[in-house]
C-alpha cells in the first residue's frame, strides 16, 4: 500500500491563511481558558512561587517541542502535522498511533474548553442575576453540560463554514482575549509598584507543596501550552507555508509564554494581604480554595467595583471560543489526513465543494466532542489532552532528529533549529516525567 495520498479527492483545501492568522490560531488555542482555571488549582497545591515556576518552566519546554515542530512543518507543510512526521520518520504504523492520539487529544482539549467556557457563563450569570443552577451531576452542573454544547456546535458550524471565516473568527477572538488578560496582569503589577510589600505574598514560596508537586502542576497545566501545534496543521491552508508556519510556531509561544507569567505575577501581587475580604488566609491559599474559580475571584479585588468580575469574564469567553475554535480545527484535520492517506475510511478526506472544508472528518470529530463534553470534569479533561499532547510532542522530537539526520539532504527546509539536536533531545528526557505528574495528579488521565 503506497505512502502518498489517493488521487481520488479532487478537491483542495483553500490556501487563504497568512502570518497573522495562523499566529492568532496557536495563540488562541494556548490562552484557551486553560490558564484562568489553572491559575487556581495550582496555587493551592504548589503556591505562589510554584505558580510562577510552572509557567517558566513548561514554557521553555514548550519551545524546545516548538522548535522541532517549526523545522519539521518548514520541510513538510501539508495538514495532518505529528500525523505527517510520524509517518516519513518511522512509518504507517506510528503514523496511525499519532494520528489517531493528536484527532482525540484536540477533541479533548475542544471539550475542556468547552466545559470552561460554560462554567465561567453560569458563574457569571449566577452573580449577575442571582440565577440557582441545576443540580450537579459528577460535580459539572447540567446548565453547564448544555451550555458547552450549545458553545461546541456554534463553533463546530462556523469550522464547517471554510478556513477563511474560521481564521478569521479566531483572529478577532485573539485579540479580544489578549486585550483583556494582559490588561489584567498589567493592574496586579501597577498595584505591586505603588505597594512594594505585596512581595510577600510570595511566602511560603511553595506553599504547602513540594517539588514533585510542581511536576504534577506542570503536567495538567500544560494544555495551557499545547497550541502550537495546531499551526502545523495549516500547511495546505497558509500562504507561503515554508516561512509563515515556522515563523508564527515560535512566535506563538513566546509571546504566550510572557503573558502567562505577567498575569501570574499580576495575579499573586495584586492582592493587598490586609484585603478584608480574605479574614486573615494567606492570598496564595485564598485563591487556591477557590479551585478552578479562583482567578476570577482574585480579579474581582484587584479591579473591585464588579468591574474586575466582567472584565475576568469576558477574558474567559474570549480565551475559551478561540481555543475551542482552533481545537476542533486541529482535530477535523487529523482525521481528514488519516481519510486522505486512507488509514481511515476514504470519505474522511472528502473536502465539501462549496466550502472546501473535510466535512467528514469534521461530523466525526463533533461526534467525539460532544459526547466527551457530557462526560469530562474540566481537571480530568485538561489532564487528559495534556497527557495525550506531551506523547505527541515525545514522538515529534524523535522525528526531527530521525529526519534531519537520514533525509536532510532531501528536504528543503524553510527553519533549521540552533544547536541541534540539543533542544530536541532535553524535551525528550523531560516529557515523560511530566506525564508522571499527571498520573500522579489524575489517573483518569
Amino acid at each position: 500500500m503506497s505512502d502518498s495520498p489517493r488521487q481520488e479527492v479532487h478537491a483542495e483545501l483553500s490556501r487563504d491563511l497568512n502570518l497573522f492568522h495562523v499566529t492568532s490560531m496557536g495563540l488562541g488555542m494556548m490562552i484557551g481558558a486553560g490558564v484562568f482555571i489553572g491559575i487556581g488549582m495550582c496555587m493551592g497545591q504548589v503556591g505562589p512561587g510554584g505558580l510562577m515556576l510552572t509557567f517558566v518552566l513548561n514554557g521553555l519546554i514548550a519551545l524546545f517541542s516548538a522548535m522541532s515542530f517549526a523545522e519539521l512543518a518548514s520541510a513538510i507543510p501539508r495538514a495532518g502535522g505529528t500525523y505527517n512526521f510520524a509517518r516519513i520518520g518511522f512509518g504507517r504504523p506510528a503514523a496511525f498511533l499519532a494520528g489517531w492520539t493528536e484527532w482525540l487529544a484536540a477533541a479533548a482539549a475542544g471539550a475542556f474548553y468547552a466545559i470552561v467556557l460554560a462554567t465561567y457563563t453560569q458563574d457569571f450569570l449566577s452573580q449577575m442575576f442571582d440565577w440557582v443552577p441545576a443540580v450537579p451531576s459528577d460535580h459539572t452542573p447540567w446548565t453547564v453540560r448544555g451550555l458547552a454544547l450549545a458553545a461546541a456546535g456554534a463553533f463546530i458550524y462556523i469550522n464547517f463554514r471554510g478556513s477563511k471565516e474560521t481564521g478569521k473568527l479566531g483572529a478577532i477572538f485573539t485579540v479580544a482575549q489578549m486585550i483583556f488578560v494582559i490588561g489584567i496582569g498589567v493592574v496586579g503589577v501597577v498595584k505591586f509598584f505603588i505597594e512594594p510589600s505585596r512581595i510577600e505574598n510570595f511566602q511560603p514560596f511553595l506553599g504547602d507543596g513540594n517539588w514533585w508537586s510542581l511536576l504534577g502542576t506542570m503536567g495538567i497545566i500544560y494544555v495551557a501550552f499545547e497550541g502550537f501545534e495546531v499551526i502545523a496543521q495549516a500547511g495546505d491552508e497558509t500562504i507561503d507555508p515554508k516561512r509563515t508556519i515556522p515563523k508564527a510556531i515560535l512566535y506563538s509561544v513566546c509571546i504566550v509564554t510572557l503573558t502567562y507569567v505577567l498575569v501570574a505575577f499580576g495575579t499573586i501581587v495584586g492582592i493587598s494581604h490586609n484585603n478584608p475580604e480574605l479574614a486573615g488566609v494567606p492570598v496564595w491559599k485564598w485563591i487556591g480554595d477557590e479551585g478552578a474559580l479562583g482567578f476570577g475571584r482574585a480579579v474581582s479585588q484587584i479591579i473591585p467595583g464588579g468591574i474586575g468580575g466582567i472584565l475576568v469574564t469576558l477574558a474567559v469567553l474570549f480565551s475559551a471560543t478561540s481555543a475551542l475554535n482552533a481545537t476542533i480545527y486541529s482535530a477535523t484535520r487529523s482525521s481528514y489526513a488519516l481519510g486522505r492517506d486512507r488509514m481511515l475510511p476514504a470519505s474522511f478526506g472528502k473536502i465539501h465543494p462549496k466550502t472546501k472544508t473535510p466535512y467528514v472528518a469534521l461530523s466525526a470529530t463533533a461526534v467525539i466532542m460532544l459526547l466527551l463534553v457530557l462526560v469530562l470534569d474540566p481537571k480530568a479533561g485538561s489532564a487528559t489532552a495534556s497527557m495525550m499532547f506531551l506523547l505527541l510532542f515525545l514522538l515529534v522530537n524523535l522525528c526531527v532528529i530521525r529526519i534531519r539526520r537520514q533525509m536532510g539532504d532531501e528536504l528543503q527546509y524553510g527553519f533549521l533549529m540552533p544547536l541541534f539536536p540539543l533542544f530536541p533531545i532535553l524535551a525528550i528526557i523531560l516529557q515523560p516525567g511530566m506525564a508522571g505528574g499527571i498520573f500522579h495528579e489524575s489517573t483518569t488521565a
